[in-house]
């Protein structure tokens, strides 16, 4: 079963692949079109469109030639591309809990879990409650993943008093 998480990074990575496609497929088509007149504009828009060309590019052009914007498919394309970057993504922070002060060889690999996971700006801080008695806690922006055996131990009591 997929988590929060996992959904979020799914559905991020459906989105970034979509925007790129329809960008590079706009970019390879923008010069093929630049200085065109007159003629059968479907035509000349599915002659300079790339083979796997999404339907939606394709419309898009088609309203733009109709529109008499074509001339401007150029600058449209370089605004596209700006917008789709965005403003730089802020770093998340991660701050990883544990009972006991954790390795460099240990943090090293969570860091670069986290970072793999979140994003290369991910920033990683480690503190250590001794209460935790043993495990991890891990927050990330508004997500914790608890796997302390203070968690653990809690459970199972109230396993046991449910019974």
């Amino acid at each position: 079963m997929a988590t929060t998480v996992d959904a979020k990074a799914i559905a991020s990575t459906l989105y970034e692949s979509l925007i790129g496609a329809t960008l590079e497929q706009l970019q390879a088509t923008a010069p093929k079109l630049s200085g065109f007149a007159g003629g059968d504009v479907a035509q000349r828009v599915d002659a300079a469109l790339p083979a796997n060309a999404l339907p939606q590019v394709r419309n898009f052009l088609l309203s733009l030639a109709n529109e008499g914007l074509l001339d401007q498919l150029g600058e449209v394309v370089t605004a596209f591309g700006n917008f789709t970057a965005g403003p730089p993504a802020q770093a998340l922070a991660a701050v990883v809990t544990s009972a006991v002060a954790l390795s460099a060889n240990q943090q090293a690999t969570i860091s670069a879990d986290l970072r793999t996971r979140y994003g290369a700006e991910t920033k990683v801080s480690f503190t250590i409650d001794a209460s935790l008695i043993g495990g991890l806690v891990i927050r990330v922006g508004d997500q914790v993943l608890d796997n302390s055996l203070r968690t653990r131990l809690s459970a199972v009591q109230r396993n046991m008093l449910t019974s």
